[in-house]
């Protein structure tokens, strides 16, 4: 019993010491699970802004429909793979394989393509081609993503200053969208062609390109003298002062050649203005002389950015990426080809006006059938014979054979 009653309470001093030394460590060690839970909630923040960092880049190198898609592409779902899951994946995968072998990376970056859009304008001297160019710039405007751009292929030696300024403020309507516009230069872009393609972001020149011809010019025959003596006189009633200066029928003062100079002054300041305005880079008066340099030329007084042909613009493009789309108007015809003969009279083209007695086949046709249609619904309504006997065989011949007196030699 004295053994025993010994060994028991030996464990007992044993229990009491671990137990206290157990409470004296406690503290030590709930401090020190404390600093490895702060410190690792330090390490993923840091790799929170690390991956917020890096998304922030890729963002602004790839737009923000196609980042979202890398992310997701990498991540899958982030509940599972928690914070830091994309620098991991990152080093285990670069984006360049990533693009190239991840197939819902790369369905994201098509989705996410850029497009290009190419115009041409073969301008004439009434600047004709800008119904087709309103048309095709608002196909764009409507259609055009962020990130797209937009290429003219401009061929132009000028013309009237109100049509080439309405095409010029056509494209502006690309640059307020946020398009990068640019301008190619085959052969000839001077005076409104050039006032166009001021417009540019960057204008493109091929090595024997034209450019320049900032000036205005206005000219008229008179034929004042001539008429003069052939005993013709042209009246002309006029309410204003200036209505009428420079015409080929009346006699040139002084006063309606100074006036008709001070017009052509103030519309060359309005062309230099705009120019500046678009290519703050040249030197103005230098210049706009009226003059014009080829393309090596024009390159060293900066009326354009680089030599190039439209080709490699093109191809420099494709090598980038990007989606190339021609766009082009083609307006409806107001008659079709085949039918158009129908309504040509003898003597004219197709009419197709209301109120006009023409005589095409195609009228005579619709005439006649309409009239056949007519002279049958009234022979119906007048006839009074009941309906059971309308439609039955009549015997006229009373009508058709009579004999007459009547003596023919």
């Amino acid at each position: 019993v004295e053994v025993v009653g010994e060994e028991t309470e030996n464990k007992t001093a044993t229990l009491v010491q671990t137990k206290l030394k157990d409470e004296f460590m406690a503290p030590a060690k709930l401090n020190k699970q404390q600093e490895l839970i702060k410190k690792s909630t330090q390490l993923q923040n840091e790799l929170k802004e690390l991956e917020l960092n890096f998304m922030e880049q890729v963002i602004s190198e790839l737009g923000a429909k196609r980042a979202v898609g890398l992310r997701a592409a990498l991540l899958g779902d982030i509940s599972v793979r928690g914070t830091g899951g994309l620098l991991m994946q990152i080093q285990d995968r670069p984006l360049s394989a990533l693009f190239k072998n991840d197939k819902a990376s790369s369905d994201d970056a098509e989705a996410g393509q850029k497009s290009l859009y190419v115009m041409k304008f073969p301008g004439d001297v009434q600047a004709s081609q800008l119904n087709e160019l309103r048309e095709e710039v608002t196909a764009i405007v409507r259609n055009a993503q962020p990130g797209d751009e937009a290429l003219v292929v401009l061929q132009s030696g000028g013309g009237t200053v109100t049509g080439y300024g309405l095409a010029a403020g056509q494209l502006v309507r690309l640059k307020e969208k946020g398009l990068y516009l640019t301008i190619a230069v085959e052969q000839v872009a001077a005076s409104g062609g050039y006032m166009m393609s001021c417009v540019a972001d960057k204008i493109v020149a091929s090595p024997f390109a034209v450019l320049g011809s900032i000036g205005v010019i206005s000219e008229i025959p008179n034929v004042y003298e001539r008429l003069k003596e052939e005993g013709i006189e042209f009246q002309t009633v006029t309410a204003g002062k200036f209505k009428r200066t420079l015409t080929p029928t009346k006699k040139v003062t002084k006063e309606d050649k100074k006036k008709s100079e001070e017009d052509i002054e103030n519309i060359f300041n309005l062309f230099k203005g705009w120019v500046k305005q678009n290519r703050p880079q040249l030197n103005i008066e230098e210049v706009a002389t009226g003059e014009t340099w080829f393309g090596p030329d024009a390159l060293e007084r900066g009326l354009c950015d680089e030599i190039k042909t439209v080709d490699d613009i093109l191809l420099d493009y494709v090598d980038s990426g990007y989606n190339v789309y021609e766009v082009k108007y083609d307006p409806p015809p107001d008659v079709p080809s085949s039918l158009s003969f129908l309504f040509a009279s003898d003597d004219e083209g197709p009419r197709m006006g209301y109120g006009q007695q023409d005589q095409s086949i195609g009228r005579r046709a619709i005439r006649w059938l309409v009239q056949s249609f007519a002279d049958e619904f009234k022979s119906v309504l007048s006839d009074s014979r009941s309906l059971d006997k309308r439609y039955m065989a009549r015997d006229e011949t009373a009508d058709r054979v009579r004999v007459s007196d009547d003596l023919y030699y």
